[in-house]
């Protein structure tokens, strides 16, 4: 029986581990680590790879009488049907890669697949932990900065820091070391945790929520009131566009409406703090329960802050290019998209409207990014950005990320077509969802006329991509949203 001094080995909430070993001179230690995790967690099925070089320092015998069954070397025989790369990646709940040599570090990094074991990594949407093992003076190097940079920015991905270590070369403690094993498999129960933690769209105080384009907090004020914290995913393209303190200037100066007002927040670094009285928004209220009565004004309110927005004059210098949205939804349509799932999404739309819609589509957002009359705008309008209090019933638009020069009827389309896919995702009362678009247009004062269906497909479009680029868990396709589209764009 092993001594164990690690009694308190974490619940993985795991049912399969695949541990990648490679040839650095500290995977001597992985036996006795696959033993240890053996008598931890006997319901854990783990499957070991040996990497080439990682047979210099252990052996294949060594690590199967420790786990019980086969181990793999991390190579493609000819004499095998299946693809085991594909294989361990579907089969793994995690994959633990320790120790991580600087070289499969590297090779991982750089988007590398040369190897069943690499390819796997690289494929999956499981956790990939990775336990790195350097030489002296290899932590310090420009190499391992780079790849450890680009690896933490991956959502999957789990660095595990290393511990000063001694080198088999030097003799001294300069070299660094993953640190036992029940450090990495923690780091791996906390990744979970984080993952599944928050609902993207379920608001709290003291919480957060988001996507790989808008991260959301919101927290209690000790004065009483809520701090929304809004700041860019680790995916987001680019920054946001900031206001300038002109803009600042005109847009505190609309002053409360009624008891609806806007909320221009403050810069704190590359996010945005806004004090407001709510803590949940209208986007937020209408996932989870069906249109009602109490919800027109709010939508009123809203028409009404749009409209005063608009009606200020743009200061002189202010960018007149479009938002960050419809820049984000021109590259997509354009076949120029940053991130391959959502280029993928882009080729199935494409093919399922047919080039028809197709070149329709592009003829709108061409229009409407050229369109000459123009006003000071919002630039992101939505009902995320719209919230409410539910004691006072007052409502406050945050503004301030996205605010641009743009056509009036970018904003209202904008919240047109959230509320059209609203109504079309989750169903309901038609009445009750017509009475929060009326409420919007007579509290803006115009309605977007005919063409409304251009602009809300548009917003359609967008939500489109960001699904796809941004939502790294969503697994399901989009055949939905094109029958949803052929019909919305034929109207």
């Amino acid at each position: 029986m092993i001594d164990e001094p690690y009694a308190g080995v974490p619940d993985l909430g795991l049912n399969r581990l695949l541990v990648v070993v490679t040839g650095s001179a500290y995977a001597w230690s992985t036996p006795y680590w696959l033993e240890w995790l053996r008598q931890s967690c006997p319901e854990l099925e783990v499957r070991v790879v040996l990497t080439r070089s990682a047979e210099r320092f252990v052996t294949r015998q060594a690590i199967a009488a420790r786990v019980g069954g086969a181990v793999w070397g991390d190579t493609w025989p000819e004499d095998e049907a299946t693809a085991r790369h594909v294989e361990w990646a579907e089969w793994a709940e995690a994959i633990l890669v320790y120790p991580a040599t600087l070289h499969f570090m590297a090779r991982l990094a750089l988007g590398l697949g040369d190897s069943p074991a690499l390819l796997a990594a690289q494929s999956t949407r499981a956790p990939v932990v990775v336990a790195p093992a350097l030489p002296p003076g290899a932590l310090e190097g420009a190499a391992v900065r780079q790849h450890w940079a680009a690896l933490a920015a991956r959502p999957n991905v789990v660095l595990v820091p290393p511990v000063p270590g001694r080198s088999q070369t030097t003799g001294r403690e300069d070299a660094w070391v993953p640190p036992p094993l029940p450090e990495a498999l923690r780091l791996i129960v906390e990744h979970r945790a984080e993952k599944t933690a928050v609902p993207v769209e379920d608001p709290r105080p003291d919480t957060g929520f988001g996507t790989g384009l808008l991260r959301t907090s919101v927290h209690d004020l000790p004065t009483g009131g809520r701090r929304w914290r809004r700041e860019p995913g680790p995916l987001a393209p680019v920054p946001f566009q900031p206001a300038g303190d002109e803009v600042d200037r005109l847009l505190r100066g609309i002053g409360d409406i009624g008891d609806a007002r806007m909320a221009t927040g403050t810069a704190d670094g590359p996010a945005r703090l806004y004090d407001v009285r709510g803590d949940v928004s209208v986007a937020h209220l209408l996932l989870n329960r069906e249109p009602g009565a109490e919800l027109e004004k709010p939508l009123h309110d809203l028409g009404r802050l749009l409209r005063a927005v608009h009606g200020l004059k743009p200061p002189a210098g202010l960018p007149t290019g479009p938002s960050r949205g419809l820049t984000r939804l021109g590259d997509w349509l354009a076949g120029r998209a940053a991130a391959p799932r959502a280029a993928c999404a882009q080729g199935q739309l494409r093919r399922s409207l047919g080039e028809a819609r197709w070149t329709q589509v592009l003829a709108w957002h061409h229009r409407t990014v050229t369109d000459p009359d123009t006003t000071l705008g919002h630039g992101a309008a939505g009902l995320g950005s719209l919230v409410v209090d539910p004691v006072s019933g007052g409502v406050e638009l945050l503004v301030g990320e996205d605010v641009c020069v743009a056509p009036w009827y970018v904003d209202l389309g904008w919240v047109v077509g959230e509320l059209v896919e609203l109504q079309w995702q989750v169903g309901g009362d038609k009445g009750g969802w017509q009475s929060l678009t009326d409420a919007l247009f007579e509290g803006y004062g115009r309605d977007l006329g005919p063409e409304w269906n251009r602009i809300a497909a548009l917003r359609i479009l967008l939500h489109v991509h960001d699904i796809a680029a941004y939502l790294d868990d969503f697994d399901r396709g989009f055949d939905h949203y094109c029958d949803f589209l052929r019909f919305l764009i034929d109207l």
